[in-house]
């Protein structure tokens, strides 16, 4: 396989053996590695190898001018910014950074294609001009200080360019224009050097000047990688070196270097659609797997992401038989379990109100990875985390904290200074921030790779800290926050090994000059490879169209060339596409890859492949009843079977084994907004204290009206008590608004039952009723219980009362068929107030032939229903005996060591 490089050195050994006057110039460092070893593998003797550096490389040494990062560049313009925007209209840093990194980009790009920045500021400006003008607007501030930005751009520019020019530093684009100022006093100085361009595609014009000088000089060559598969055809691939190849004139005297015929030859082209990211990748360690035979350690393979956020995923799906791998991108910091720590510190402290933390902030800090290993011997925080469950703490102050922490109160210490009250002061968030990675760096038991991650986010606080103290324009949290994320989305952790062998994973970018035998490149969508048409800009598109500045459809060209590059001398290549509609909302294959059918319809294997899903059977559990479960379940009999314990058997009985029997319950978590059982529990605490006063009396509408008076204060008490004193705002100010109305509508319905002429008696509040059992096979008596909400005496029949905060309609406590009441969960309130109905009876010796008893419910959702009976009747003793058949039959069922405790399949469950 020739692979271009290789090309490109033996036609410079073809002209000269000395090669220490010559200086390669490549678009990249990487491809500068690559090269190097070309030339030790061609080299027949040793000689001093030439220069090799990058473009970057080369016009930092010709403009004399040292680069500048993107952060400390925001900092200086908005020192230059302040000194010549009007006083009453200058932006905070905040609001300026919004859309200073925009015009940045926009300085960037006019510096490194040449324009004119008199000219296309004043374009602008008179853009805007006509722009009012037609509209007709009324000119309002917001318009008039839209215009006076425009009108102070130029302004901004050239005072900004002539600061950096002072300090010796600048963005790529004032490089580039530095550059080409100086590269005559660079050909007249240079001293016997030849040049050499070897890879190049897309230039800007500042490069196009700088390669037509020294071409024009005789002081270099060029070499292009351009396929005469698209360059003869009107392919977009080639629409840059075809545009060089027609306007420079270089090339009316000199060929054009070089043209292959590599992408006609015979390839092994597969195009595959996977659904979902992850599917890529995997289906990309497949084929890696049946490359292994045919490679000798992968050697000329590349996997390549076009999508470098997969880089993750990738790695943990390389198959076991990838020995070396040489990984170009670098893995971002921000996918490091430290930012997370970081991002939910800072949430903590954006989001506290008054010194409070909201508690979810909180926990996201202290159940932290990185913060548990601090205390690795003791459970401090998780301890610390269930208090705050367990007390309902929605937000919570420092002292609360310390309070809860007494009993480990010396350890707490060490992150107690975290929940200092920061006071929105930067200063005082980055110097806690750097005492925290002290403290991790210092007291964890960090691996080498770690070290490098805590140091490398040292590095980021410390940079802040440095610009902060140099310009001061970092005063609050949020604006800090904002800049940490820019820093951290830009910092990457390189990684280490050998460059030339094994398995190459790489960027799209990072793949400019290479060849490689065997290809895969995933993420071959719309939208990522090229790129979607998004172009932050001042600038508008027509303007860039006439100025010469490049636009979404430039880009599309270069990764045209880019991807179809990269196929010219590969044989075996494997692209893959997402199908899904993902984040990027396109499930679309790219149109490089319809470009690519066309081209090479013969040789194209195309196919959709999917995981394969294996569907597993729920396997139901289940549990023979041994002696040590039966005699548990005996001990559970003797404390008393309540009603909610029985129907919890009938809705799951691996439930009931697991909330009865093993005592297993669910984690208490923070109610952020009151949970239904709370809120029952409210109404039922708060109707308790209002009726109390008139146990076995009879009520009176003035009896009725005082305690409606008192409502307001009974269940601000009792949520108080039940939830804590959140109820200022938000949801828990509706529940709270709720509980009172619910509560009032009762009492209005209590006094239109007067007014009808009912005489309601209070007998008993939240009564405990209680009877024993026995039955036949079970040599134990069996123990049963329960607590009436309420009950009373309406014209001399006798209601026991369950309240229901949820909705409850009357066929909810119809029975049509017995058989069903305890195996059909949909009867559990039948069964509930029939329960109820047989303590009562059993406790007060009740003959039923001459007392008339009602068991029912009265619902808050469904108070216009009132009183809703069993059945609709009085509880006859045809019921009871009924449902006392079938209680036992289900006792019987619980101790039946025949029947196994079974798991429900219930959507319950």
């Amino acid at each position: 396989m020739q692979i271009y490089l290789n090309s490109v050195v033996q036609e410079i050994l073809a002209k000269t053996d000395n090669l220490s006057n010559y200086t390669f110039i490549l678009p990249s460092k990487r491809a500068g590695v690559f090269l190097k070893d070309e030339l030790k593998s061609s080299l027949i003797q040793t000689t001093i190898l030439p220069k090799i550096i990058s473009i970057e490389e080369f016009i930092k040494e010709l403009s004399n001018i040292n680069s500048i990062d993107t952060t400390t560049l925001l900092f200086e313009f908005y020192h230059i910014y302040k000194q010549h925007a009007l006083v009453k209209e200058i932006d905070s840093f905040d609001q300026f950074s919004t859309w200073a990194t925009i015009l940045l980009q926009d300085f960037n790009e006019i510096d490194r294609h040449l324009i004119d920045p008199k000219y296309i500021f004043g374009y602008l400006k008179d853009i805007k001009r006509l722009e009012e003008l037609l509209k007709g607007e009324q000119k309002t501030e917001l318009i008039k200080n839209r215009f006076r930005f425009f009108e102070k751009l130029e302004t901004y520019y050239t005072a900004f360019y002539k600061h950096l020019l002072e300090k010796k530093v600048g963005y790529q684009g004032l490089q580039y224009r530095e550059a080409v100022d100086n590269i005559h006093f660079f050909i007249n100085n240079i001293t016997e050097t030849k040049i050499v361009f070897v890879g190049f595609n897309a230039l800007n014009k500042a490069e196009e000047k700088i390669f037509q000088e020294l071409l024009n000089s005789g002081i270099a060559t060029i070499y292009w990688d351009i396929d005469s598969s698209y360059y003869n055809s009107n392919h977009s691939a080639s629409s840059f070196i075809k545009k060089y190849h027609k306007n420079w004139a270089y090339y009316k005297n000199n060929p054009l270097n070089w043209m292959t015929d590599s992408f006609s030859s015979k390839k092994n082209i597969k195009i595959i659609g996977t659904p979902k990211n992850t599917s890529q990748i995997k289906y990309a360690g497949e084929v890696l797997a049946t490359l292994h035979n045919t490679t000798e350690n992968y050697k000329n393979t590349a996997l390549v992401l076009a999508d470098e956020s997969l880089l993750t995923s990738t790695l943990n799906s390389l198959p076991k038989d990838v020995k070396n791998v040489n990984i170009t991108m670098g893995y971002e910091l921000k996918d490091i379990s430290l930012a997370n720590l970081f991002e939910a510190l800072f949430k903590l402290h954006i989001n506290n109100k008054k010194d409070k933390f909201y508690y979810k902030n909180l926990l996201s800090v202290l159940n932290h990875s990185q913060i548990n290993v601090l205390f690795n011997k003791i459970n401090l925080l998780r301890k610390l985390s269930l208090k705050i469950s367990t007390y309902n703490y929605t937000y919570i102050t420092k002292p609360d904290l310390l309070k809860l922490s007494k009993d480990h109160l010396q350890e707490f210490e060490l992150i107690s200074f975290l929940f200092d009250n920061w006071n929105d002061n930067a200063p005082i968030a980055i110097d806690n921030c750097i005492k925290l990675i002290i403290i991790i760096q210092e007291k964890a038991t960090l691996n080498q790779l770690e070290k490098e991650y805590v140091y490398r986010f040292y590095t980021i606080f410390q940079q802040l800290s440095n610009l902060n103290t140099t310009f001061g324009y970092i005063t609050d949290i949020k604006t800090l926050y904002q800049f940490y994320k820019q820093l951290l989305q830009n910092e990457k952790l390189s990684f280490k090994g050998e460059p030339l062998s094994g398995l190459q994973i790489m960027g799209m970018l990072e793949t400019r000059v290479l060849d490689f035998k065997n290809l895969i490149i995933t993420s071959v969508n719309e939208g990522i490879l090229p790129a979607s048409k998004s172009d932050n800009s001042f600038i508008p598109f027509d303007i860039k169209k006439e100025v010469g500045l490049p636009t979404y459809q430039e880009k599309d060209a270069i990764f045209s060339y880019h991807f179809f590059r990269l196929l010219q001398r590969a044989e075996n290549i494997y692209l893959i596409y997402n199908t899904e509609a993902d984040v990027y909302g396109s499930g679309e294959q790219s149109r490089f890859l319809t470009q690519l059918e066309i081209l090479k319809e013969n040789e194209i294997e195309k196919f959709v492949v999917s995981p394969k899903v294996n569907k597993t059977k729920n396997k139901l559990k289940q549990l023979l009843k041994n002696k040590t479960l039966l005699r548990s379940l005996k001990q559970l009999a003797e404390r008393g079977f309540s009603p909610t314990t029985l129907t919890t058997y009938i809705l799951n009985p691996f439930e009931f084994y697991k909330q009865k029997i093993l005592k297993i319950r669910e984690v208490e978590e923070v109610e952020e907004t009151i949970a239904a059982n709370t809120l029952g529990t409210i109404i039922h605490k708060t109707l308790e204290v209002l009726y109390i006063p008139f146990i076995g009396k009879y009520l009176t509408e003035g009896a009725i009206k005082i305690m409606k008076t008192k409502v307001s204060d009974e269940v601000k008490k009792w949520f108080i008590k039940e939830y804590g004193n959140n109820i200022t705002s938000g949801k828990n100010l509706l529940i709270y608004k709720v509980a009172h109305q619910f509560i009032d509508n009762f009492l209005t319905q209590e006094i239109a039952l007067i007014r009808q002429g009912k005489q309601t008696k209070i007998i008993a509040l939240e009564h405990d009723l209680e009877t024993s059992i026995t039955i036949e096979g079970l040599n134990f008596p069996i123990h049963l219980k329960g607590q009436a909400d309420r009950i009373d005496e309406v014209d001399g029949v006798i209601r026991i009362i369950d309240y229901k905060t949820g909705k409850v309609t009357q066929p909810q406590l119809i029975i049509k068929n017995w058989d069903l009441l305890t195996s059909d969960y949909k009867y559990s309130k039948s069964f509930q107030v029939l329960f109820y109905a047989l303590l009562y009876t059993q406790m007060n010796t009740i003959d039923l032939d001459s007392t008339q008893l009602e068991s029912g419910i009265i619902s808050f959702k469904n108070l216009k229903s009132r009183f809703l009976k069993v059945n609709k009747n009085n509880v006859s003793k045809d019921d009871l005996d009924n449902f006392t058949i079938q209680l036992k039959q289900l006792i019987l069922e619980i101790f039946d060591t025949e029947k196994r405790i079974m798991e429900k399949e219930t959507p319950f469950t």
